[in-house]
């Protein structure tokens, strides 16, 4: 950082009360007040009077009093850019630099400290300074533009803030390898490797430090030279929100969500609104994570609707590339006693959905958009797995968010199956009707053999959804049987009919030879035969499984319909048996004449 040294004189400023003067062995004859602090120095003695033109003009016009009194208040910069100047007049030394070289200058033009009032005067001095020492340096220039936002008026029409913010962009242009300032650059382990080249995104952290309205204003700046890739501009803008922005992406018990509201709202509403204003156009220029924290911090913060609906719209617009850890994000509404914020992941989704059916209005099989919508697919049933471990994840929000994915979406139920299981698994309280709205958007023939070989033995599953299970897997083998059955039925005949033949060729046996011959060729069991009764398997199976749901249904109709039932069945019981009596003396009467 440069500096610049002028005066020769020691600090003889000295403060009594409220109160600044000089030791001198003159009397001060000029009193100058500048809001609560009051200045007893000197109009003749030491040269103030004839380096400030205003200073001339007012008390050319308050006569020839003895002392003087002169108020100052709207002066830029304060007392403190004041005593810079006077102590120039003084002849005492000051150190400027770009901390104070903007005040001082804004000051030493007020009081008309120009060339035109004396030679040599502050204002050339300052304004060598500012030209060749501040913005050739990268730092520097940043501190100055940094200190303008005390004095926005006086420094925008003197021209220093457009000064700064031309030295500041010209420097961001420069290819990186050509790079020979120092820099603020914080990344991890950037420091810890030697002879590293210049990172593209040097530039970030150091425009970070500046207010929203002069972050603007260089970034605005560097989008119209369309020298920058988009995706520079979005690191920028990312490494600003990190500074500024209050960091909402942790869940964080109820009673510290009020932490938020202590913070300055306005001020981070405006920052928010600036930096989704500066997103550039082009999809990729910001990750999605980055999109959906904004958007996460937006309903936190109470952010404007454009707002919202821009991030939504932005997040919407590249769902394909997120992580199911980008869609953990608290929820901040204190109505939501579950943590994470599924109705953000709800509203993208939708926004999601919308776009890409307007630009893919037909999809086919190897389009683009059956490869995003399953990955988002894919990666909404990851995230339902981990949101149902909520206890207090509402049932109706989960199959809200279950339900909103298209059947093409979902081409195996394998991951939603796990997501309804651990949901259950953790909400053992739910109802009946609960569980069969949840298992009703479960689709048994999308499921593996695997996960249809757990379901049927899981005993959280409703009878319901077991029997379409069975039902399904069933029909599933019986496909796959008659899918082989052609050929073999092919085969079974050629040898049937290349047996009779044989047997036609044969001379004919004596009974004995042919009782023997028989003996030898008892058949085996057929593929027809083993098929019918791994079918018979099944069937009893999902019988079983339909009586218990049967009996389940019947105890719900009340105890008085089964009292009914049970008496009706001893009635027919009753004349059952009589018939199977009667039935056993026929048949033992028949035997008997048989025999």
């Amino acid at each position: 950082m440069k500096f610049m040294k002028l005066g020769t004189r020691p600090d003889t400023f000295y403060t009594e009360e409220a109160t600044r003067t000089v030791s001198s062995d003159v009397a001060s004859d000029l009193v100058i007040q500048i809001n609560n602090i009051t200045y007893l120095l000197h109009k003749l003695q030491f040269p103030l009077l004839p380096k400030c033109g205003l200073l001339q003009q007012l008390l050319a016009d308050s006569g020839d009093s003895v002392t003087d009194s002169v108020q100052l208040h709207d002066i830029p910069g304060g007392e403190d850019a004041f005593e810079l100047c006077a102590k120039f007049c003084y002849g005492i030394t000051i150190n400027l630099s770009a901390h104070n070289v903007v005040r001082a200058f804004c000051a030493a033009k007020y009081l008309r400290m120009t060339e035109s009032v004396e030679k040599g005067n502050f204002v050339l001095k300052l304004e060598a300074f500012f030209n060749s020492c501040i913005l050739e340096g990268w730092k520097d220039s940043i501190v100055a533009l940094h200190s303008t936002g005390k004095m926005i008026e006086w420094s925008e029409n003197l021209g220093i803030t457009r000064r700064c913010i031309d030295s500041v962009v010209e420097k961001i242009l420069v290819p990186p390898a050509k790079v020979n300032w120092s820099f603020t650059y914080s990344r991890p382990g950037y420091n810890q490797k030697r002879h590293q080249s210049v990172p593209r995104d040097w530039w970030t952290e150091d425009i970070s430090d500046l207010e929203i309205d002069l972050f603007r204003f260089i970034i605005t700046a560097l989008r119209s030279t369309n020298i920058l890739q988009p995706q520079l501009i979005g690191e920028a803008l990312h490494v600003y929100a990190c500074r500024w922005l209050p960091d909402t992406t942790k869940v964080r018990p109820p009673e510290s969500s009020a932490s938020l509201i202590n913070q300055p709202v306005e001020k981070n509403r405006r920052v928010l609104d600036t930096i989704v204003s500066l997103i550039p156009a082009d999809r990729g220029s910001v990750s999605v994570n980055f999109l959906l924290r904004l958007l996460s911090t937006a309903g936190a913060l109470g952010a404007s609707p454009v707002t919202k609906t821009e991030l939504i719209r932005r997040c919407g617009l590249q769902l394909d590339e997120v992580t199911v850890d980008d869609l953990l994000l608290p929820s901040h509404l204190s109505s939501d006693q579950h943590c994470y914020d599924i109705d953000l992941v709800s509203i993208v989704l939708e926004s999601f959905l919308v776009l890409w059916r307007i630009q893919y209005p037909a999809p086919s099989q190897d389009s683009q958009f059956m490869r995003s919508i399953r990955k988002v697919g894919k990666v909404i049933d990851c995230y339902l797995q981990v949101a149902a471990k909520d206890p207090n994840m509402p049932v109706m929000k989960f199959i809200s968010l279950a339900e909103a994915l298209p059947d093409v979406a979902r081409p195996k139920h394998d991951d939603l199956y796990k997501a309804i299981n651990i949901y259950l698994k953790g909400h053992p309280d739910l109802n009946k009707a609960e569980k069969k709205r949840l298992c009703r958007i479960l689709d048994c023939q999308k499921l593996s053999p695997e996960v249809c070989a757990h379901a049927v033995k899981n005993e959280r599953l409703p009878l319901r959804t077991v029997v379409q299970v069975l039902f399904f897997d069933q029909e599933r083998g019986s496909k796959a049987t008659s899918q082989k059955l052609p050929p073999q039925e092919l085969r079974s005949r050629t040898q049937e009919i290349q047996l009779n033949e044989t047997v036609q060729s044969k001379p004919k046996l004596p009974p004995d030879d042919r009782a023997q011959e028989g003996v030898r060729r008892a058949p085996s069991p057929t593929i027809h035969e083993r098929d019918h009764h791994k079918k018979l398997h099944l069937k009893s199976e999902r019988n079983i499984a339909i009586s218990r749901e049967q009996g389940e249904v019947e105890s719900e109709k009340g105890r008085e319909a089964r009292e009914e039932g049970i008496s009706g069945s001893k009635m027919m019981n009753t004349r059952k048996t009589t018939m199977q009596g009667k039935s056993s003396s026929d048949h033992g009467h028949y035997k008997g004449r048989d025999r």
